[in-house]
């Protein structure tokens, strides 16, 4: 059974039961409503407040994990409210030779004890919580911050790039570095024919990849896509999902990245962000290339 169900549980049973012995010794001690309402409605609620926590905690997925401790500070609490009730008791036993209402100042001490301890380990839980949440955040920022300066660097290697073939292969090792997912090509289609430029993809044969190409080259323009199945091609069942992006159309040909994941490697807007940085710089730099080649091959006419 679920270690957090079962901790909450038990802490509720408790405080009912210490709720219940509250009533008991107040209707024990006299019979007069107000004195009774005086006597056990303050160490009642007290005990009730226990089980409210215990509900809470048993219902409540921000302590998940964090029961053992919640647990651990309510017994501490308990313990250490016990200890000062004996020592009460003993001091009482030695001054006035009686132990009257030591089972009455016992409950009530155990009573605020687990109450005080409960609520010192929902906060130790919190904010134990709250600062592994801090962590996350901040090796988030940290990862994006890393993933940011290899953009640059994968711009500056773009911008200088001698041909669309080195443009390609560099957008092939962005996308594997920036996704995790290490089967990217580059597909140039026209309408009769495809060709990929780089290609490190090895789950899908080429034509697939280039029919798939095709399927989304009607994307705009640096935008990133993520795909799920199904897919419009018969890609094989292990690819799970696939990022593309069209890289430069123009009346000739469309340029279209693709990345396929075949495990659950998920691309958040961030990635999405930086991506399409990287398609933007590729664009540029194909679109110089291209119409540099145009230019010689009209000079060389």
């Amino acid at each position: 059974m679920n270690r957090q169900l079962v901790t909450g549980a038990a802490l509720a049973l408790f405080g009912v039961v210490l709720a219940g012995i509250q009533v008991l010794h107040a209707v024990q001690q006299t019979r007069i409503p107000v004195a009774v309402a005086v006597d056990a409605l303050p160490f009642a609620a007290m005990a009730l407040a226990v089980a409210y926590a215990g509900v809470w905690l048993a219902r409540d997925t921000t302590f998940e994990g964090a029961t053992s401790r919640v647990a651990a500070w309510a017994a501490g609490g308990m313990v250490a409210f016990a200890a000062v009730a004996a020592l009460l008791l003993f001091s009482q036993r030695v001054t006035t030779g009686s132990l009257a209402r030591a089972s009455f100042l016992t409950v009530d001490l155990v009573t605020v004890g687990t109450l005080a301890g409960v609520l010192v380990g929902l906060y130790d839980a919190r904010s134990r919580g709250r600062l592994r949440e801090l962590e996350a955040e901040r090796d988030r920022i940290e990862a994006f911050a890393g993933k940011a300066a290899d953009v640059n660097n994968y711009g500056r290697a773009i911008a200088s790039a001698p041909s669309v073939d080195g443009v390609a292969a560099f957008v092939v090792e962005a996308f594997g570095t920036l996704t995790g997912m290490d089967e990217t090509a580059v597909v140039r289609i026209s309408d009769d024919n495809s060709a990929a430029l780089a290609n490190t993809v090895r789950t899908a044969p080429v034509d697939i990849v280039g029919a798939f190409a095709r399927a989304v080259r009607t994307q705009q323009q640096g935008e990133i896509a993520v795909h799920d199945p199904p897919f419009p091609v018969d890609f094989p069942e292990s690819v799970a999902g696939c990022v593309s992006a069209v890289v430069l159309d123009d009346e000739d040909a469309t340029t279209v990245v693709i990345s396929l994941a075949t495990d659950d490697t998920t691309v958040g807007d961030e990635d999405e962000k930086l991506l399409e940085l990287i398609v933007s710089h590729a664009s540029v730099r194909m679109a110089t290339l291209d119409g540099r080649s145009a230019d010689e091959g009209d000079t060389g006419r």
